[in-house]
């Protein structure tokens, strides 16, 4: 049995939807659940890349690709209203697609606000939005919101991406109490820096840029560990996912110590400055 068996005897259909799935976390969600024998239903905004991983990914039952933008509501209608053509299940939803970016408050465009809530924000609306009233029918489903520490740790130049995130984690609480009964669960995911590809398109200062991808240099872990760590949970039936241990402590902190997480804020927007 492998380290999914939950997952895997809980939905022996084996159906997933996964969004941003070109590059880092969402491929690496789509390999180990292509290992398990899943049927596959990625999308990506990139969708030469996605084609490109298709050999990658030959453990999937099925595995079919879209071109997603997810900020896009009717892009995302189409996407559904095909992958409905196809099947009448699907187990697992998780809604993955996302950008990073920093900036000063008063530095930070506002079209550029608006694309991070478009994106990081209304795209997992829009996937729960498709996807619940079909768990509900079917009486089943787990559905997995990437959000990140940065909805409890609100740093300086971030308000963005922070209040992005922030969104994400209150939707994700609420449809966890909401879904509950109905045998639907729901997890957020709030981890800290990992190396992935997340500041790609980021489009604000070049020093926030950097300072970000020096933390993910710096990080232990990677894509493929958060995938399972992820997976693992969810299928245990947790609600919020704090990883790694970056993650675990800075909760920690701004539970029990916010003093000293505003004090490391001011120190932090000094270097910054």
């Amino acid at each position: 049995m492998t380290l999914l068996k939950k997952l895997n005897k809980k939905y022996p259909n084996k159906k997933a939807f996964i969004t941003g799935a070109a590059s880092g976390l969402g491929y690496a969600f789509a390999r180990l659940l292509a290992d398990n024998g899943w049927s596959l239903y990625l999308s990506d905004i990139n969708i030469a890349s996605l084609e490109e991983l298709r050999a990658t990914l030959d453990g999937a039952k099925e595995l079919h690709t879209f071109e997603l933008d997810v900020s896009n509501k009717l892009s995302y209608e189409r996407t559904v209203e095909a992958i409905r053509k196809n099947t009448s299940q699907i187990d697992l939803v998780v809604n993955n697609a996302g950008i990073g970016d920093g900036e000063f408050f008063q530095d930070y465009k506002s079209d550029l606000w608006e694309r991070m809530i478009r994106i990081n924000l209304m795209g997992v609306y829009y996937g729960c939005h498709h996807f619940v009233p079909w768990m509900i029918k079917q009486s089943s489903g787990t559905i997995i919101n990437i959000g990140s520490a940065a909805g409890f740790m609100n740093a300086p130049g971030m308000s963005a991406y922070n209040v992005s995130k922030a969104g994400v984690y209150a939707l994700s609480e609420t449809l966890y109490h909401e879904l509950k009964s109905k045998n639907i669960h729901v997890s957020v995911v709030t981890p800290t820096f990992f190396k992935t590809n997340i500041m790609s398109q980021a489009k604000g200062s070049q020093g926030f840029v950097n300072f970000a991808e020096k933390q993910m240099n710096h990080s232990t872990t990677n894509a493929d560990e958060m995938a399972m760590v992820v997976l693992s949970k969810a299928a245990s039936g947790v609600f919020q996912i704090v990883h790694p241990k970056e993650a675990r402590r800075n909760y920690f902190f701004k539970k029990w110590f916010p003093g000293l997480v505003a004090k490391k804020f001011q120190e932090m927007l000094a270097k910054l400055s």
